[in-house]
């Protein structure tokens, strides 16, 4: 199994939602007013910088994971240059 993380501006996770669903992902965990820096700049939800993430957890089969992480790809395309997107995959030795 793996653990697909995918941080996402927060004005994008609908659309990051209609993907889960469209994939096939039975459940997912969701984190808001997560603020970070990267390559797309400061998203600390301040005056100054304004924008904030959602990030999001989801176990799914190993197959499952490569057509997700394509999903999200194609997803970060349509996204504007101040927006940042990136989903990671983790290997999940046990879960109950």
């Amino acid at each position: 199994m793996k653990m697909l993380m995918i941080i996402c501006p927060d004005n994008r996770r609908e659309e990051v939602h209609k993907i889960l669903h469209q994939q096939g992902v039975q459940g997912f965990s969701e984190m808001a007013g997560i603020k970070g820096e990267g390559k797309t700049g400061k998203h600390f939800g301040t005056h100054t910088w304004p924008m904030e993430s959602v990030m999001l957890l989801a176990v799914v089969e190993a197959d499952k994971a490569k057509a997700l992480i394509e999903a999200m790809k194609e997803c970060s395309t349509r996204l504007f240059p101040e927006e940042g997107m990136r989903a990671f995959v983790m290997p999940v030795e046990e879960a109950i």
